[in-house]
């Protein structure tokens, strides 16, 4: 629905309230007539109010209200992030780097695909975003073992995947 002013054949400007219906335009109310600039304002203001109350149609505000994002905001506690977990555990395990049995693996993965930074920040960023508390000298260790022991195995699955 929508206001409309539409001119009369008597030179005054008529303010309609118009839905459109089929693609065809149908009058629900003519609010008033004026020749006066001022009321016809007026009349606009209540075709507008008259859209916002009829049938129980619900109007909505897009305005933005900074204090309403702000208390949206203070009333957050805490977060995580979810999707790309999501998104990276399935390519993760749809290569076949789920044959490796190690959440930590897992973790260091996906982790540094999304923030990658150094072994420290990648123990800070897993505590403090994925509330998963791994010590830097276990990540070392981790990393020693997995050279060690898997390398192989991590490779193989990287080759028959990329064929």
């Amino acid at each position: 629905m929508f206001v409309r002013k539409k001119p009369n054949k008597s030179g005054v400007i008529s303010i309609q309230v118009i839905t459109k219906v089929k693609g065809k335009s149908k009058l629900v109310k003519t609010i008033g007539s004026s020749g006066d600039e001022r009321e016809l304002k007026e009349l606009i203001l209540r075709g507008k109010k008259f859209i916002d109350n009829y049938a129980g149609q619900q109007s909505l505000d897009f305005e933005p209200s900074t204090e309403l994002i702000k208390a949206a905001f203070d009333n957050i506690t805490t977060h995580t992030e979810i999707e790309t977990e999501l998104l990276l555990g399935k390519i993760f395990d749809e290569i076949g780097f789920n044959k490796i049995n190690s959440s930590l693996f897992r973790n260091l993965v996906i982790s540094r695909l999304c923030y990658p930074v150094s072994k420290l920040r990648t123990s800070n960023y897993l505590f403090q975003e994925k509330n998963i508390d791994i010590p830097v000298h276990q990540i070392y260790r981790y990393l020693d073992k997995l050279h060690d022991q898997e390398k192989e195995l991590i490779q193989k699955i990287s080759y028959d995947h990329t064929l």
